[in-house]
Parts: C-alpha cells; sequence; structure tokens
C-alpha cells in the first residue's frame, strides 16, 4: 500500500510541476518548443566541438609523448657517449699519475736504502 501512494504521489507531483513549468513559461509553446530544438542543436554542436577538441589534445598529447620518449633516448645516448669520451680522455692520465705514483715510491725506497747505507757506514766508522 505504501508504495501505491509513493507511486501516486510521484505522479501528482511531476505532473504539477509540469503545469507550473508551462504556465510561467516566458514563451508560448511552440515558441519553447523552436527555442528547445534551436538549443538542442546548439548543444549537440558545442558537443560535437567539444569531442573534436578532445581528440586534439589526446593527439597532442600522445605526440608529445612520443617525442620525449625520443628525446630521452638521444639524451641518454649523449650522455653514454659524452662519458665514455671523458673516460676516454682521462685513462692516459690516470695511467700516467699511477706511474708516477709507482715511480715517487720506486724513488722512496732507494732513498731509504741509500740512508739506511749511510747510517751503517755512518756506524761503522765510529764503532
Amino acid at each position: 500500500m505504501k508504495l501505491k501512494n509513493a507511486g501516486i504521489g510521484f505522479l501528482v507531483g511531476v505532473t504539477g510541476g509540469t503545469l507550473i513549468a508551462m504556465l510561467n513559461a516566458p514563451k508560448s509553446g511552440s515558441e519553447l518548443q523552436s527555442s528547445l530544438k534551436s538549443g538542442s542543436g546548439s548543444m549537440k554542436s558545442q558537443m560535437g566541438q567539444l569531442k573534436i577538441e578532445a581528440n586534439e589534445v589526446k593527439s597532442s598529447f600522445l605526440k608529445t609523448k612520443h617525442e620525449s620518449q625520443e628525446v630521452f633516448k638521444t639524451l641518454g645516448d649523449e650522455v653514454k657517449t659524452m662519458i665514455s669520451n671523458y673516460k676516454a680522455d682521462i685513462s692516459p692520465n690516470i695511467e700516467r699519475i699511477q706511474k708516477d705514483v709507482e715511480n715517487l715510491q720506486n724513488r722512496g725506497e732507494d732513498i731509504q736504502e741509500s740512508v739506511g747505507k749511510i747510517q751503517d757506514n755512518f756506524k761503522f766508522k765510529f764503532k
């Protein structure tokens, strides 16, 4: 019973709302219909324009995504090339520095030996 009463109340409300809207409408029925038709046509054209613009944004986004992937790939390759060039440039310097360090170590050992011999000679002379 309650569902029946709710349905009747809903129908009465819709009917009353429609009648009030028609009585308070600033235009006559035929003018209102033509206005709604032109409004719906305008709305359809606006929706079509929105779809076109959305597709343009989507294609622009995809194009930007593709181009940025190419740029980052190229950038990565360039960075790898720069690093390998840098390594090639500094490699001879590193080798030269290592040789210089070895020479210094050898000279240090030679000096220690010489100092040791001098000390031995000095001790020998004064004994």
